[in-house]
């Protein structure tokens, strides 16, 4: 297991925005990457955030974020919603690895925002992120600038609420300080990425 201290929320977030802004200035440093990060994080992780992000493979956080191997533990979904295993998946990062940060990230232009917007049929499975899209949009037709891009914004914001609120672990853990969860927002053109 890594023997590096685990940053508080804030300091973890402070990681993230300054790795964003190397990012959008073209000045990565892409740490962690070398065989002796590979074989010092083989027996066990420390990531500093826990991101739930979007599929696309427009929006890749550990490249937005110029962090490693080890750095982040990462959960995608389309149209980054909450599922169970989604939140299953985060409530381990804060629980067993101690991952002080969880982030929601929306983006512009999500293909999955779009497909709910403009109603296209979505059969199968990709159904079942449909009620939480069209929740959103219903809550942004009044709202000036891009339909998709504003519901992509209030999704993320509606799935931080639900994960920041969720019993037993997660709220428990965000109203003792030990963890905090926020929202962002990846613009796909600029790079760069801000809070909500």
């Amino acid at each position: 297991m890594q023997t590096k201290s685990m940053p508080q929320p804030d300091e973890a977030l402070q990681i993230l925005l300054e790795g964003n802004n190397r990012f959008v200035s073209g000045d990565n440093h892409y740490p962690n990457h070398s065989p002796e990060r590979r074989r010092a994080v083989a027996g066990g992780q420390s990531p500093i955030a826990a991101i739930l992000s979007c599929s696309d493979s427009r929006v890749p956080p550990e490249t937005i974020f110029d962090q490693g191997i080890g750095d982040l533990f990462v959960i995608r979904v389309a149209g980054n919603i909450i599922g169970v295993h989604s939140l299953g998946s985060i409530e381990y990062a804060v629980m067993h690895l101690k991952t002080p940060l969880v982030m929601v990230m929306a983006h512009s232009c999500c293909g999955a925002v779009g497909a709910v917007a403009n109603k296209v049929p979505l059969e199968g499975h990709m159904a079942s992120f449909v009620p939480a899209v069209q929740a959103a949009i219903e809550n942004c037709n009044d709202e000036a600038g891009d339909l998709v891009d504003n519901a992509a914004r209030i999704v993320a914001r509606m799935v931080a609420t639900q994960i920041a609120t969720s019993e037993p672990i997660i709220a428990d853990y965000v109203k003792a300080g030990r963890v905090k969860v926020v929202t962002a927002y990846y613009d796909l053109v600029s790079g760069e990425v801000t809070l909500l």
